[in-house]
C-alpha cells in the first residue's frame, strides 16, 4: 500500500475517533462540572464555572510481572520471566489568568525466554510535556508548549542490529499558540509555527548508509535536524468511576520544510482499573505514524524493503499499582 495513503488513513482515523469521542465526553464533563461548580459556589460563595486555583497533582505507578516455569512439559514451550514498570503523572497549576500544565511518562520493560536467546526489551519510554498559558478570555489561553521524548537504552531489531538508543532518536518540541481549556479534564492546543529538533547521537545507526540517507529524519553526517511546522495536541483525562481512570492524548505535526503532507501522529490511551489499594489492571495503547521512521515492509511482489508504517503497541497488565 502507498505510504502516503496509509499516512492519510491513519490521520483521518485518528481525527475521526477524537472528533466523535472527545466532544461528547467533553460536553458531559462541562455539564457535570458546571453542576458541581454551581453547587460548590452556592456553598462557598464563589463564582461558578471556574477552574480552582493552586496545584492539582495526579500520578500512577504500575509494576507488572509475569513468570512461567516449565519442567518436562509435554505440550512444549519455554520458561520465561517478564516485567514492566510505568509511571504516568501530571502536575497542573493555576493562579488567576495563568495556568501551567506538566506531565511525565516513564516506562521500561523486558522479557527473558529461557531458550538460549538474549533478554529482549518490550517497552522503553521517556516523555516530558510542559505548557504555560495566559488566559485571554474565558477558557482560551495564549500558551507556550515544550515536549521532550527519548528512551533509556538501546533497542535491536529481529536480526540483532541496533536501531535506537538513548538520544537516538530524541525529539524536542517548542511552540507558541492558542490553548482551549473548557474544563479541567480537556484541553486542545494549536500552534501554526512550532520548532521541532530531532536528534540522533548514535553513529552506529548510520553505518552502511549513503550521504543522502536519513535516520529518523536526520541526514547522514549530521546529529540533528531542525523542523518547522504546525502542531496540534489534545488531552482528556477523567476518573470515570471510583476505581476507574481514563487518559488519552494525541499529537499531530506537519513539517513545512520537508514533505508537509506527511503528518506525524502520536496517540496514546491509558485505562486504570483499581482492584484495591495496592493492585490494579492497566490497559495502555500507543499508536505512532512517522514518515521518517523506516520499518521492514513487503511489496506486492513479496520483496522486502524499508519504508514508513503505522506502529501500534498494546500493553495489558495486572500488578502493583500506586496512585499518587
Amino acid at each position: 500500500m502507498n505510504p502516503l495513503i496509509m499516512n492519510k488513513r491513519t490521520t483521518l482515523t485518528f481525527l475521526l475517533a477524537l472528533s466523535i469521542a472527545l466532544p461528547t465526553i467533553g460536553q458531559n464533563d462541562v455539564d457535570k462540572g458546571a453542576r458541581d461548580a454551581s453547587s460548590k459556589a452556592m456553598q462557598a460563595g464563589a463564582p461558578a464555572d471556574t477552574i480552582p486555583d493552586g496545584w492539582t497533582r495526579s500520578g500512577i505507578i504500575n509494576i507488572n510481572m509475569t513468570q512461567v516455569n516449565l519442567t518436562n512439559w509435554a505440550a512444549g514451550g519455554f520458561s520465561s520471566v517478564s516485567g514492566i514498570a510505568m509511571f504516568n503523572g501530571t502536575a497542573n497549576w493555576k493562579k488567576g489568568r495563568r495556568a501551567w500544565d506538566n506531565s511525565l511518562v516513564l516506562a521500561f520493560g523486558g522479557q527473558h525466554v529461557h531458550n538460549g536467546s538474549d533478554p529482549q526489551k518490550t517497552d522503553d519510554r521517556i516523555e516530558l510535556n510542559s505548557k504555560y498559558g495566559y488566559e485571554l478570555k474565558k477558557s482560551l489561553y495564549l500558551a507556550g508548549v515544550f515536549q521532550f521524548r527519548t528512551q533509556f537504552t538501546e533497542g535491536f531489531n529481529a536480526t540483532g542490529t541496533r536501531i535506537s538508543n538513548l538520544l537516538a532518536p530524541a525529539y524536542t518540541v517548542l511552540g507558541v499558540g492558542l490553548d482551549h481549556r473548557p474544563n479541567p479534564n480537556f484541553s486542545v492546543f494549536f500552534s501554526p509555527a512550532t520548532a521541532r529538533l530531532v536528534v540522533v547521537t548514535d553513529d552506529k545507526l548510520f553505518e552502511g548508509l549513503g550521504p543522502d540517507d536519513r535516520v529518523y529524519g536526520v541526514l547522514n553526517g549530521s546529529t540533528s535536524e531542525l523542523e518547522l511546522g504546525g502542531y496540534l495536541r489534545l488531552q482528556y483525562q477523567r476518573e470515570l468511576a471510583k476505581n476507574i481512570t481514563f487518559l488519552t492524548r494525541g499529537d499531530l505535526f506537519s513539517n513545512y520544510l520537508r514533505n508537509p503532507q506527511n503528518i506525524d501522529v502520536t496517540w496514546e490511551t491509558l485505562w486504570t482499573f483499581k482492584v484495591n489499594e495496592w493492585f490494579a489492571a492497566t490497559l495502555n495503547t500507543l499508536l505512532i505514524y512517522d514518515h521518517d521512521t523506516k520499518l521492514p515492509r513487503t511489496d506486492d511482489a513479496g520483496l522486502t524493503y524499508l519504508g514508513p508504517a503505522t506502529q501500534f503497541k498494546e500493553t495489558l497488565g495486572i500488578g502493583l499499582s500506586f496512585k499518587l
